[in-house]
């Protein structure tokens, strides 16, 4: 009787290479999971982007009335009273326009920085935000950076009287340091008194 030997050319795959290929995946998902988040937040950006800029639309339309409305008015002056004419011109004067103060602060803000809320309150306006922190960089210096590009703005310069760092703290998130932080900005007292805040 003759004696075969049997070799098994389909050996299965050691350990090593299982294990390699096991790392592959699981760096490939973790990088689709990463693209879809960022993907994710860019449209979520793009979408609050376009909310601002029908906001902004919508009101520069509702200046174009009031403003259509004054000239109309001072074309029929003889039915107006100086009381009239002198109160619209205040409330032309010393009203804050919101929409732009808003856009004003986003053109601003930085590409490694976003703005994640804004409240009015007593008096001020609450920007509240996180930022990437950089290695060659101290933790809050992209922040005092900010504030300061803020101060200098002439326009918004004309609405608050001082713009100024609340409180921050660090996080770090997926092996990245991250900065969460408040700024406050006061209204001018002119603003305050007159109550004319549209």
């Amino acid at each position: 009787m003759i004696k075969f030997i049997s070799i098994n050319l389909n050996q299965s795959e050691s350990r090593e290479t299982i294990r390699e290929q096991w790392k592959n995946r699981s760096r490939w998902f973790m990088f689709g999971l990463i693209t879809l988040l960022l993907l994710f937040v860019n449209v979520e950006t793009w979408w609050i982007g376009r909310g601002y800029s029908k906001l902004i639309e919508r009101k520069e339309s509702e200046i174009r009335d009031v403003k259509i409305q004054i000239s109309t008015l001072r074309k029929e002056g003889k039915n107006l009273s100086k009381a009239d004419i002198m109160s619209l011109a205040e409330l032309e004067n010393n009203r804050i326009l919101w929409a732009r103060n808003m856009q004003l602060i986003g053109e601003m803000t930085p590409e490694d920085m976003a703005i994640t809320s804004m409240k009015y309150k007593n008096d001020k306006i609450i920007i509240g935000g996180i930022a990437v922190v950089y290695e060659d960089g101290k933790n809050f210096d992209i922040i005092h950076d900010y504030i300061n590009r803020l101060k200098r703005n002439k326009k918004l310069g004309e609405n608050f009287s001082k713009i100024k760092f609340n409180q921050g703290s660090l996080k770090m998130i997926r092996d990245q340091e991250i900065v969460e932080f408040v700024i406050e900005a006061a209204l001018r007292v002119t603003a305050k008194k007159q109550g004319n805040i549209s």
